[in-house]
């Protein structure tokens, strides 16, 4: 049982990102006076979990090395990391882009 409900977390998780940062912060008040509304602070946001996500990924891959781990769930967190990272850098690239378009803009 305790198999489906992580897999049903992980959809869940999968389907709405960011309420996986409501719940990390939602007892502390100063992650909750951290996230916002505005791009600074969705960024932040967006780095918190990236970063959360990698640490996932290496402490699941630590644990299939000792053999303490599923190989299953290892590859589920090294492909939430890879989707993660991926998603990183084409956001990083789109905002790139846009600051270039607005350097090429005539005064």
């Amino acid at each position: 049982m305790t198999n489906i409900s992580n897999a049903i977390s992980a959809y869940r998780t999968a389907a709405n990102p960011m309420a996986a940062l409501d719940k990390a912060g939602a007892g502390s008040d100063e992650n909750a006076a951290d996230t916002g509304t505005d791009f600074a602070s969705v960024l932040k946001d967006a780095t918190k979990m990236a970063i959360g996500s990698a640490k996932t990924a290496e402490q699941a891959s630590l644990s299939a090395v000792a053999g303490k781990a599923d190989i299953r769930e290892v590859v589920a967190a090294v492909g939430n990391a890879e989707m993660t990272l991926q998603t990183v850098v084409n956001v990083r690239d789109k905002v790139i882009n846009a600051y270039n378009e607005i350097m090429r803009m005539p005064i």
